[in-house]
This record gives C-alpha cells, sequence and structure tokens, in this order.
C-alpha cells in the first residue's frame, strides 16, 4: 500500500513540474515531445497532469468568486492564514471536483492563488461588437484581442494573471508573452492556457472551437459526468473542438487559417450547418432560422463574404433540398423541401 502510495505522489509531483514547465513559457520542442511521450506512456501520467491543470485553472475562476473575494478581506483584516486555509479548502472542494491523488498539489496552488501580495481585478473590463461590427481591443500589457461580430469578452487583470472570459461569439488573440502573468481564455467551461500565442476561440451552438496560428495553447474542458480529467497541447496549425462532455474528437489539421474570418470572409470545412448559420446571423441585418433540425448537424464546406449573405442564402435550394422563405420582417426561414411538402398535404387536407 505504501509502495502505491509512494508511486502515486512521485507521479503527481512530476505532473506539478510539467505544468511549471509548460507555464513558463520557456518550454522548447523538445520539451513538450517529451512531456508528450511521458504523459501517454501510462493513463495515470495523463490523469495526474490534467487533474492538476484543472485545478490551477478552476482557481484562477474561483479566486474572483465571492468566496474568494471574503476570504481576500478575511487575509486584509488579519485573520491567521491557518483558519482561511482550514476555511478555503472545502469551499474549494465545493467548486472544484479534486480527487484524492490531487490533494496535495491543490494545497501548493492555494498558497500560490490566494496568499499572494496582489489578488486579481474583481471588476472586470467589458467588450463588445453589434451586429456585423468587427472591433480591435488592444490591452494594457500590449495583447491584442480582435472581436467578430456579436461577440463579448470580459477582461480581469492583476500583477500575476490575466484572465478573459469569453461570453458568447468568437475572438482572436494575439497575446503578449510574460511568463510571470499566465493569461487564460475561459469560454463555457473550456479553460485556454495560453503560452505565448496567437490562436481562435469561437464559442459555437454545441461547442467551443480553439484554432492556434502561432505558439502553444492548452486546452481544458470540463469535467465530464464520470469526473475524468482532459487536456489537450496545441500547436500551430492545430485545432480541436469541445463539447459539455469534453472533446468530441481528437486534435485535428486546422483546415481554416485560425483567424481569417478577420478579412471579411467566412469559411468552413466540414462543419455543421448550424454553425455555419449561427456564425451568419451575427452578420446579418434579419434573423435566419433554421426550421428543420435534422439540417442542423448535416455537414457543409462553404466560403462568402460577410457582406454577401444573401447570396449566400439564395444558393441554398442549388445545394440542398431546401426553401428559403423570406419574411416581411427580415428575418429568414430555411425548410426542408420534404418538411416543406408534407405541410403542404396538411393544409390540402384541412381544406
Amino acid at each position: 500500500m505504501n509502495m502505491l502510495n509512494n508511486t502515486e505522489s512521485q507521479i503527481e509531483k512530476t505532473a506539478h513540474e510539467w505544468l511549471m514547465i509548460i507555464m513558463s513559457d520557456k518550454a522548447t520542442d523538445a520539451d513538450i515531445a517529451a512531456f508528450e511521450l511521458w504523459r501517454d506512456e501510462n493513463p495515470r501520467h495523463g490523469k495526474a497532469y490534467a487533474g492538476i491543470s484543472q485545478i490551477w485553472n478552476e482557481l484562477g475562476v474561483l479566486a474572483r468568486s465571492p468566496q474568494g473575494e471574503n476570504l481576500r478581506k478575511s487575509v486584509d483584516t488579519g485573520v491567521e492564514k491557518v483558519n482561511i486555509l482550514t476555511g478555503f479548502i472545502p469551499a474549494v472542494k465545493q467548486w472544484v471536483s479534486v480527487p484524492h491523488y490531487a490533494l496535495a498539489s491543490l494545497i501548493v496552488v492555494i498558497g500560490i492563488v490566494f496568499f499572494m501580495q496582489q489578488s486579481p481585478t474583481l471588476t472586470p473590463d467589458i467588450y463588445q461588437t453589434t451586429t456585423s461590427e468587427v472591433r480591435e481591443v488592444n490591452l494594457a500589457d500590449g495583447s491584442i484581442i480582435t472581436l467578430s461580430a456579436m461577440s463579448r469578452i470580459e477582461v480581469f487583470y492583476s500583477d500575476d494573471r490575466r484572465d478573459i472570459s469569453l461570453d458568447q461569439g468568437q475572438a482572436f488573440f494575439d497575446v503578449a508573452k510574460n511568463p510571470k502573468r499566465p493569461f487564460y481564455v475561459k469560454a463555457r467551461d473550456t479553460m485556454v492556457q495560453v503560452l505565448g500565442t496567437k490562436f481562435d476561440v469561437h464559442l459555437g451552438p454545441q461547442d467551443i472551437t480553439v484554432g492556434v496560428l502561432e505558439g502553444r495553447v492548452q486546452v481544458t474542458p470540463k469535467l465530464t459526468e464520470q469526473k475524468t480529467y482532459q487536456t489537450k497541447l496545441l500547436t500551430a496549425g492545430q485545432s480541436v473542438s469541445a463539447t459539455a462532455t469534453g472533446f468530441d474528437k481528437n486534435i485535428t489539421v486546422a483546415q481554416i487559417k485560425p483567424g481569417a474570418w478577420r478579412e471579411g470572409r467566412l469559411a468552413y470545412k466540414e462543419a455543421a450547418f448550424a454553425k455555419i448559420i449561427a456564425d451568419a446571423n451575427r452578420y446579418y441585418s434579419g434573423h435566419i432560422v433554421l426550421e428543420d433540425d435534422s439540417l442542423a448537424h448535416v455537414h457543409v464546406t462553404t466560403s462568402f463574404d460577410v457582406k454577401q449573405i444573401d447570396e449566400f442564402l439564395k444558393t441554398l435550394p442549388e445545394i440542398f433540398a431546401v426553401e428559403v422563405m423570406y419574411l416581411q420582417s427580415g428575418d429568414v426561414i430555411i425548410k426542408s423541401i420534404k418538411k416543406l411538402k408534407i405541410e403542404q398535404k396538411i393544409a390540402l387536407i384541412s381544406h
């Protein structure tokens, strides 16, 4: 039993060391290759690393929460740190599902996050765009974020950490390197840890897609119902998608250059039709509705200018068995021919 505990302890220690190396922004390609070899040689390695990474990510979120604020106030008023730590661990365990094997590393991270001299800013800077608007946001550290249409981010900056929350839409990040201030992007329950890079995050109807143009990012989706940890490391030219239950596929070569939409053209390779229509809606003056759910999951390869969405819609009947109906309100309804014929038959019978 002691031998097993020692083995698990060593794995946790090694996982924590790898996390520190990767977060330092000094990892070479050889380091990354060695890390991936270690991670993949044993399922327990990957589980330990992803668990520690998940805890680190979630603690950043907790630090900005009411629980974190109350704890910081306790520190400021001179309450003994031991008492604060005693009260903090249950709060963390409630916030994050912490497995037994990661508890030691959790305490280390607690010390880093909550007993540092500078605490995260609780009031975020908010940036958002309207229909068809694309906006470039220059942050104080030199990072540049380009927001797609109908997108919204919240920026939380402190002296030790940079956190961005992508609440809707899509954004391209050109991150200024600063190993002492790690950069994180949270989209729904997926956390992207930036290792000095240029990358794109797309918040779709059912998934989050991350594509890297330069550098590296680490992507960690939420815990699944089985509470298994997952994490993937992306390098330039790679992309991955995550859903509410974890990654929906393995890392792939990015079919479309990350951030290409900044040139005013939306391009897709075997993308779900619902995702394409959701993006088009962010640039369209009316509202486009897929009447038939069966169309939502059809995979489509296409591209069109954001100023020519009407032309794109008019080509759809040439590709699919659909009818595009324009309403006086300016909205557009896309119906499958099969469903339309059924409705017409019902109308004839009712008459």
